[in-house]
Parts: C-alpha cells; sequence; structure tokens
C-alpha cells in the first residue's frame, strides 16, 4: 500500500469515528418519556432487583395461577442513541451500521423480562419486583429471526424494543419482541423461555397462561403454537456417504474457525450464571469471522435461523466458540454457518456442547464460493437442518 493510500486510509478511519463520537442531534433536546418506556439500564436494575430475592426465596408448591391479557406482559424499552454517546459507540460497528450481536444480545433481556411482566403479583405496577416467587424464566430457543432489516437502522435515533409474551404452555413462555426506529418496524424475535424453580433449578414451575382477547391475538397466538409444538422430520442416517472433494468444493471441516475464552463477571446475568445473551452475540461474532475468512468480501448476516440452549453455563467456565461453513447458495448469494457453543469440563478435560446456532449471511458482491462437503455426522446433519430452513423460507 503507497503511503497516499495509507493516509487516505487512516483519514476514512478518523471521520468515521469522529462521526460517532461527535455527531450533534439536530433535534431538541428529547422530551421525558411516557412512564411505560424505561431505559435498558432502568429495565436491567428492575431485572436485577427481582433475580437476586430468588437466592432467599422459600418454595411454595401452591403458587396460584391466573390466565392474562397479552396487553398486561407488554412492556417498552429504549436504548437512547440519539443522546447517549456510550450507546451508540456500544451498539455502533466500524462500518455505521447497528451491531446485530449487541441487538440480540438487548432482546434477549427484554423478551424473559415480558415473560416476568405476566406473572407480576400486582397489575397496577408497570415492573415486575413483586412476581410471584421462585419463579425464573431461562432461554431455551431462539427462532429463526431475519436481521436484514437491522442494518436500516440509524445508530443517531432511539431504537424501542416492544415485547409481549405470545404463547404459553404449562412452563414454558414465548415472548415476541419488536424493533422499532421513529415508529417503523425494522425487525421482530421471538425467543421461548422455560420456567424454573429459583431455588431448585432442576424442577420445572407452572407459569401464568395467556388469554387471547381479541380476534388478532387468538390468530397470533395458533401460529406461534403450532411453532413451538411442531418438530422437524429427523434425516435418515443411513443415507450419509464421505464425496470426495471435487474442483470447486471445500472441505467443510476446513473452514472452521475456533475462538477460547473465560466466563467473566461482566457477562453475568441476574440470576449469577453466563448471560445467554452474550453467548449468542459470541455465537455471532464466531460466525462472523468464519463467514469473512471464506467469502473474502463485503457481507452481512441476513437472519439466526435458530438458537437453542442446551445447560446454564457457570461464571469463571472456559468456553469454546467454533463456526464452519454448512450450506452455499450461491444462486442467492448467500451462505449458512452452524455455530456452536462449549464449556471445558474440568473433571473430564473435555469440552461439552452447551448451545448451538445457525445463522445466514449474504454478500453484496455476486461471487462464486465453492461448496462444502460435510464428512461427519454433525456436517452432515447441520447441511441437512440448513437446507432445509432455507427451502421452508
Amino acid at each position: 500500500m503507497s503511503v497516499n493510500a495509507s493516509a487516505r486510509a487512516l483519514q476514512s478511519k478518523g471521520s468515521l469515528i469522529n462521526k460517532i463520537k461527535n455527531y450533534n442531534p439536530k433535534f431538541p433536546v428529547q422530551r421525558a418519556r411516557h412512564p411505560e418506556i424505561r431505559t435498558m439500564d432502568q429495565l436491567y436494575d428492575c431485572f436485577y432487583k427481582y433475580a437476586r430475592q430468588l437466592i432467599g426465596a422459600e418454595a411454595n408448591p401452591n403458587i396460584t395461577l391466573e390466565s392474562r391479557k397479552m396487553i398486561e406482559s407488554e412492556l417498552k424499552v429504549v436504548i437512547p442513541l440519539a443522546t447517549d454517546f456510550k450507546a451508540r459507540l456500544n451498539m455502533t460497528d466500524s462500518n455505521g451500521h447497528i451491531r446485530m450481536g449487541r441487538l440480540l444480545e438487548a432482546i434477549d433481556i427484554v423478551a424473559p423480562c415480558a415473560c416476568y411482566m405476566l406473572n407480576r403479583e400486582d397489575l397496577s405496577l408497570k415492573t415486575f419486583e413483586t412476581g410471584t416467587m421462585p419463579r425464573m424464566f431461562v432461554t431455551a430457543r431462539f427462532h429463526q429471526t431475519s436481521l436484514s432489516h437491522g442494518y436500516g437502522l440509524s445508530p443517531y435515533s432511539d431504537i424501542v424494543l416492544r415485547g409481549k409474551v405470545t404463547w404459553t404452555s404449562d412452563n414454558k413462555a414465548e415472548a415476541t419482541v419488536n424493533v422499532i426506529q421513529n415508529k417503523s418496524e425494522f425487525l421482530t424475535a421471538q425467543l421461548v423461555f422455560t420456567s424454573l424453580d429459583g431455588t431448585n433449578t432442576a424442577r420445572k414451575l407452572p407459569t401464568n397462561q395467556l388469554l387471547p382477547a381479541t380476534p388478532i391475538e387468538k390468530f397470533l397466538n395458533q401460529q406461534r403454537h403450532k411453532a413451538n409444538t411442531s418438530r422437524p422430520a429427523i434425516p435418515e442416517l443411513g443415507a450419509i456417504q464421505l464425496p470426495v472433494v471435487q474442483n470447486g468444493q471445500q472441505a467443510m471441516s476446513s473452514t472452521t474457525v475456533e475462538t477460547t475464552t473465560i466466563a467473566q463477571p461482566e457477562h453475568e446475568n441476574p440470576y449469577g450464571s453466563v448471560f445467554g445473551g452474550f453467548l449468542v452475540r459470541k455465537g455471532l461474532e464466531t460466525a462472523e469471522l468464519c463467514a469473512k475468512m471464506f467469502a473474502k468480501t463485503p457481507l452481512r448476516v441476513a437472519s439466526i435461523d435458530d438458537a437453542e440452549f442446551l445447560k446454564v453455563v457457570e461464571i469463571g467456565s472456559i468456553l469454546k466458540f467454533s463456526s464452519f461453513i454448512c450450506n452455499v447458495n450461491n444462486k442467492e448469494q448467500k451462505f449458512q454457518i452452524s455455530s456452536q457453543v462449549e464449556v471445558f469440563n474440568t473433571e473430564t478435560s473435555t469440552f461439552e456442547l452447551c448451545d448451538r446456532f445457525l445463522f445466514t449471511f449474504e454478500t453484496e458482491e455476486e461471487i462464486n464460493l465453492p461448496q462444502v462437503v460435510p464428512h461427519n455426522m454433525q456436517e452432515f446433519v447441520a447441511q441437512w437442518k440448513a437446507k432445509n430452513i432455507a427451502k421452508a423460507n
């Protein structure tokens, strides 16, 4: 690179950083917010206050359950990008776009809080510190979520996250979170949570049930019931063959990228274990590393197709994040990445699976990427799953 080119690159980076740091909104300072809208910090303080009470809570086998309306679970939370420089810097990537991993983290805070809103003792309150104890909600699944429109979000306007419960079963609840900016909806995410006894997490607890009140709510509830109770077909394991890698192909294992880290106290959720949103974000960031090294071209994450949380992870654990390309579709300029999280078991000196994710990336330029070839059962199933999700959409 020439001296002039280097200077231009540095100048461009400096300009981007200055835009983020020194941006002055061209509209008046924001007025006092509606009392039903709170900031992420306020919501997290409320979350912590409730969760810390679980430690000393007494088990109550006779919890009175109620059927409640969808609106009684609703809450609205703002990420104040228009006025908070630190929030803006935290949520923005090097290209000036909203960081999708950070946004998924925020969604994974709002969603369980909507479940607590449905289970709060006093419906006249707008917070849930007095929720029916000792219930706690832990993330079980992150449904497929399109993220493409999220790149249209501005880092200079407030983002509002609107969460509400859209489906319940005996001991599970699903929350839907809408991401809104300037009164326009950019994306919608659905997360499923399991209701556990806060004093004995091996035991599931019943949760308040949802009572759809309008035709639209009834239709939405039926849709979500189908999405949460239907099971995909299992691939024929006998059909697997070990193909030979040919020209224009690449062994799936050769695309693997791994990162290892330690779960620190800053990654702690209000229950004292590792925050699920952190695991999703790191899983996505590892997948993004894998995507960039594979495609070597400008790209962006198009969707999170699936996310399963299999076990609770403790602070101080050694975590290994690994990602590999599992399916390529050059016609649509998309490819899918299987990403998983493993926790190190000190007793057996082995890594054990605790979470797995599936992401779709799309390239911004037309490019002919090599097809990837599976050579073991994990890779075969990952490719089968990715192709079936792609067909369904």
